[in-house]
């Protein structure tokens, strides 16, 4: 009986804003470095979720939460490819009436003039396999990931192109490297609409 009424006890809120404050301290300098890392874009006339797709992953990469920066990045590439005009008629073949990122679904935006390439490295642009943004984002989305250290936002290192062994969580380098080629591939998405 003891144990399930301490499980009903509220939350210190006291202890919670020491613990929450001392943590916000500790990490703002990081949250400061990152935010000059990747500054800010400017999507001109973008559908409004796209836009805060966007931003939820450049927050997300603020606090070092990276995971989230991985899922926010790729979702916005999604958004974009499916919103795009020249792919409606491949959307439309999908059971789900919605493209999911692939090397398949990447290659037919590319032949329908997207500038996918800005999401790949020089190795994957023959698409003969799912790129590493691809398999960053399916790890995130489908939970290949565990190890986080803590709450902090600042995870272990691991390199999502090598076998997959021990599953950590992705790194600040990793979360960057996505964000990065997604703002790359939106702003020149914008440009082209």
């Amino acid at each position: 009986m003891q144990p399930e009424k301490a499980r009903r006890q509220p939350i210190d809120v006291e202890v919670f804003r020491q613990s929450f404050s001392r943590t916000i301290e500790e990490i703002m300098p990081h949250v400061l470095k990152r935010v000059e890392k990747i500054g800010a874009v400017y999507l001109g006339r973008v559908d409004s979720d796209i836009m805060q797709t966007d931003t939820d992953a450049a927050y997300s990469f603020a606090l070092g939460i990276f995971a989230a920066t991985i899922f926010f990045s790729s979702r916005a590439v999604e958004m974009a490819i499916n919103q795009d005009r020249s792919m409606q008629e491949e959307k439309t073949k999908s059971p789900w009436n919605w493209l999911t990122l692939s090397r398949v679904v990447l290659r037919k935006a590319r032949d329908n003039g997207l500038p996918i390439d800005l999401l790949l490295s020089d190795q994957e642009v023959e698409l003969d396999s799912d790129p590493v943004f691809v398999v960053r984002r399916n790890k995130v989305v489908h939970g290949d990931i565990e190890g986080y250290k803590e709450a902090t936002g600042f995870y272990k290192m691991t390199d999502f192109t090598k076998p997959y062994k021990l599953p950590v969580a992705p790194s600040e380098d990793e979360a960057y490297d996505q964000i990065m080629k997604s703002r790359d591939f939106l702003v020149r998405w914008a440009r082209g609409r």
